[in-house]
């Protein structure tokens, strides 16, 4: 430790494991207030009056990608371009980088790196969800970007059951928009989750991934889903990628989730998308992903959430 970080608290102690990827909420105020949004669960840690200052996080986050050999990292919130320039130093810490955010603040320069704008369907369906006029600004802002600058900048819609007959219109929508693709996620339920954000079973969610399969068999360019993944969705075979409580689950083995908990430390929760979700419906893109590149034999993890 040198003299400009010795006054620096440092990160908690997770062990001694490697995670050759990582999550980290950066803050949690946000702008916006997603029906679907799962940092701002009951369970999670995620008052937005925990904070830490940039220095302190900059400090932590490389620490914690020495300790845990951490290559790839995800930032997100809240909104993580509230801290803007937090943000914009922390991505050079990390081989690859994928800044995930609303777009309402602009789409950030950040060459070589991601940048994930979150839509979930067409206007009509999308501001509902996200708030009126939203995905409007996140049209003008996409459209605003240095399209050449090396930052590679995609749309991800998470597919809910309110949503899902939306998929294809969403598609017909960006098709032509500056951007090099689209992804689909879809919802993660809580354990007793009965919303109508939510289907009841795994059957119930077929018919969805089927749409999102037809779609990237129709546009195999843009959507940057794998076929074989989304298969892996499916009712007859997800239980195999996560388990009914996440115990076949890739993803929780080679990530560290950091949360921003209380007084503005750092909080490993059960999960990178919480303390009680229902693994058993799990939807997430990633976890699928990344137990479909394990299955080929593919040792690097940091290409299992790409």
């Amino acid at each position: 430790m040198d003299a400009s970080t010795a006054a620096l608290r440092e990160p908690p102690d997770f062990g001694t494991d490697e995670f050759p990827n990582g999550l980290v909420n950066v803050t949690n105020a946000c702008n916006l207030a997603c029906t679907h949004c799962f940092v701002f669960r009951e369970d999670n840690p995620n008052a937005p009056r925990d904070k830490m200052d940039d220095a302190t996080m900059l400090h932590q986050l490389t620490v914690l990608r020495d300790r845990h050999k951490i290559r790839s990292m995800f930032f997100m919130g809240g909104e993580p371009m509230i801290r803007r320039e937090l943000v914009l130093k922390a991505v050079d810490l990390f081989e690859r980088s994928t800044i995930v955010t609303n777009g309402t603040y602009g789409i950030p320069s950040v060459p070589g790196h991601v940048v994930s704008v979150s839509l979930d369907g067409p206007e009509a369906l999308n501001d509902p969800i996200r708030g009126e006029g939203v995905f409007r600004r996140v049209k003008e802002a996409v459209h605003a970007r240095a399209r050449r600058d090396g930052t590679t900048v995609i749309l991800q819609m998470i597919v809910t059951a309110e949503n899902e007959a939306g998929v294809e219109d969403f598609i017909e929508e960006v098709r032509d928009w500056p951007i090099e693709g689209v992804a689909f996620g879809f919802y993660v339920p809580t354990k007793d989750d009965t919303s109508s954000l939510a289907w009841p079973t795994l059957k119930d969610r077929d018919a969805a991934v089927r749409r999102v399969i037809a779609l990237k068999e129709k546009h195999p360019a843009l959507i940057k889903s794998h076929v074989e993944t989304l298969g892996m969705m499916r009712s007859d075979r997800a239980l195999d990628h996560t388990g009914e409580r996440g115990e076949n689950c890739p993803l929780i083995t080679s990530t560290l989730c950091l949360y921003l908990g209380e007084g503005g430390d750092f909080e490993r929760p059960f999960c990178c998308y919480g303390n009680d979700v229902d693994c058993a419906r799990c939807g997430s893109y990633l976890v699928f992903n990344a137990a479909y590149h394990s299955q080929r034999g593919e040792t690097d993890p940091t290409r299992w959430v790409r």
